[in-house]
């Protein structure tokens, strides 16, 4: 959501911006308060555990994960046990083990990339995809259309992390040639474009992908977010106003913004205490008129929008967060 006149810096700059407002589709699922700096404005919150970055050629220590498979056979039962059951870093340390091995066929070390993607750095998620794109290509392998778009999207959420933009809308192309339907592409197109001040394009993609998956909050957020930087405050209004979004603390931080951009005061702080405490919400509210004081000045909302992402409001102390108002 950055706007066309901030498109003329550098090239690095560029990325840069593209990477920061681009982070919000690929934070991890929300769980409890744990909430990514993106996606307009954002709560404190404990940080996320930390992951290491996994090998992607030296095999694993037996100490620090699962034991060394005996056979591929084996190996890729216990990696696909391990990744059905959420546990995305022993799988892809199982994996690791095998190619290091190489004991991976090219379709399996996508499956590989795909789950080391979950818990690794980008520029690593970057390189293992090349590698299983190369392999997938030395072996001739014919691609359903499914798995060409599991590979393209692949490389493009490593390279939009990465900040590279340009390669990344390519990539999320390509899974929609092979499958238009395919929700990461739409919706990681779509926060791309809104990301360049594309905001019609962008809320075309991501009202498809919403109708798609309606449940799909995610979706609904940078759907929300676009119409908020292009200046259609009232259509943000009524997506974030869903009753289904009460569990959802970030979705309604962005709808009591959305009350204050539309004038309406009462209403956005009616939405923050459902958050917060009092003293919060006034000091929530405050920001929020120094953001609208700018916006009137003439700074552009998804400028505001991209500051107040990078900022954290608190959350209400734990011992309310079962008083039936979360």
């Amino acid at each position: 959501m950055i706007s066309s006149t901030r498109q003329t810096d550098t090239a690095a700059g560029r990325s840069a911006l593209v990477r920061r407002k681009a982070c919000r589709l690929l934070a991890a699922p929300l769980i409890a308060t744990l909430l990514s700096a993106c996606g307009g404005i954002t709560i404190q919150a404990a940080q996320a555990p930390s992951t290491r970055n996994l090998p992607t050629t030296a095999p694993v220590a037996q100490a620090a994960g699962p034991q060394q498979p005996a056979s591929a056979a084996d190996g890729l039962k216990l990696a696909r046990l391990l990744r059905d059951q959420g546990r995305y870093e022993a799988a892809a340390e199982v994996y690791a083990q095998l190619e290091q091995r190489r004991e991976l066929q090219p379709l399996e070390l996508l499956e590989y990339a795909s789950v080391a993607a979950q818990v690794q750095a980008p520029q690593d998620s970057l390189a293992l995809f090349g590698r299983a794109r190369h392999a997938l290509g030395e072996a001739g392998t014919t691609l359903s259309p499914a798995t060409r778009a599991a590979l393209c999207n692949g490389l493009g959420r490593a390279r939009l992390a990465l900040g590279q933009s340009d390669a990344a809308l390519a990539d999320f192309d390509c899974a929609l040639a092979a499958t238009p339907d395919d929700l990461t592409a739409l919706n990681a197109k779509g926060v791309l474009l809104d990301a360049r001040g594309e905001h019609a394009q962008a809320q075309q993609l991501l009202s498809r992908a919403l109708e798609i998956a309606p449940a799909d909050f995610r979706i609904l957020n940078n759907l929300a977010l676009s119409y908020l930087a292009s200046g259609d405050g009232a259509r943000a209004t009524r997506l974030l106003s869903q009753t289904e979004l009460r569990g959802w603390p970030t979705l309604r931080l962005n709808l009591a913004f959305a009350h204050a951009l539309g004038g309406d005061e009462a209403r956005a702080r009616q939405t923050l205490l459902t958050l917060m405490d009092a003293a919060q919400a006034d000091h929530a509210l405050a920001d929020f008129a120094q953001r609208l004081a700018r916006i009137r000045a003439g700074a552009p909302i998804a400028d505001e929008l991209l500051s107040a992402s990078r900022q954290a409001l608190p959350l209400i102390p734990a011992s309310r967060e079962g008083d039936g108002r979360g």
